[in-house]
């Protein structure tokens, strides 16, 4: 369904659109009773939401690229038989705390940025959920290299859960992602995008319903069950972690690629104002 940006020959009513979190025109009333507001302002407002999300989705599909990029050279590795980290094949040090840190900072500001611009129920609970999911990232993260940024010398434990809880959280934040920006995407010219955003959705379940096989045949649950502990890998674990891993990989493509379809037409919108701008600046109705 097309979106038509609000006009300046006439005021912007709600329709379940993208806009800012401010009182709906409905609820506001001039000293004759009237519900009315400036078009001008509300077509300013509009085109600041539309630029905050195209930055938001511009900075998350950086993230998701990231991911990917390094899962799939993950996956290079381990077929072609060279298990190194690939930090040590780079040169690079301290590789791994270098990408974790670009990838959860990043999505974390581009969800920050989506938070709340879209004033409809539905878009508030899925992006506060993700903004959530977000942090709790981070705390993980603080925790995985809480040596490497100084936070404590100590032993912090329960490695297993913590990755798992990663992990888990990582499913669930490309299905609230795919769904966001497919409905964005779709909104603003590119119904196709629901399609491709329920396809995303789909493989994200399929991704964590494997990961919680292999969470459930990987944990050591004979001996004292707190903290969770991961049991010697054998041939039926491994080749269901390789499947996540593929599934992962495939997941967080299809969820760039949909960041970027958002961000697209955002940018597109927002040239589409820009030329209906100067067309009426050029010739101002009298």
């Amino acid at each position: 369904m097309d979106f038509d940006p609000p006009s300046r020959s006439r005021s912007f009513e709600w329709s379940g659109t993208p806009a800012d979190p401010y009182t709906p025109p409905s609820e506001r009333f001039d000293p004759l009773g009237d519900p009315w507001i400036d078009p001008d302002d509300e077509r300013r407002r509009y085109r600041s939401t539309l630029r905050r999300l195209s930055l938001g989705f511009s900075t998350l599909a950086l993230a998701l690229i990231l991911a990917s990029l390094s899962s799939i050279g993950g996956l290079i590795l381990i077929f072609t038989g060279r298990l190194q980290n690939p930090g040590v094949l780079l040169g690079i040090n301290h590789f791994d705390l270098i990408l974790e840190t670009a990838i959860v900072w990043v999505s974390t500001i581009g969800v920050a940025l989506l938070w709340g611009r879209w004033p409809d129920p539905s878009w508030t609970r899925r992006s506060g959920l993700l903004l959530m999911m977000c942090l709790v990232d981070i705390v993980l993260w603080s925790l995985d290299h809480a040596k490497d940024i100084g936070f404590t010398d100590a032993k912090i434990g329960h490695d297993w859960f913590r990755l798992s809880l990663g992990r888990a959280l990582g499913w669930s934040e490309f299905a609230l992602i795919a769904s966001l920006a497919a409905d964005i995407a779709a909104r603003l010219g590119e119904p196709q995008a629901l399609d491709f955003g329920k396809a995303a959705r789909s493989l994200a379940t399929t991704g964590a319903i494997v990961w919680f096989t292999y969470f459930y045949f990987q944990t050591d649950w004979n001996n004292q069950i707190w903290p969770l502990k991961m049991r010697r890998l054998d041939r039926g674990s491994v080749m269901l972690y390789l499947g996540t891993i593929v599934l992962g990989s495939i997941a967080m493509v299809q969820v760039s690629a949909l960041s970027l379809l958002a961000s697209r037409c955002c940018g597109k919108a927002l040239r589409d104002m820009a030329a209906e701008d100067k067309k009426r600046d050029a010739f101002p109705d009298f």
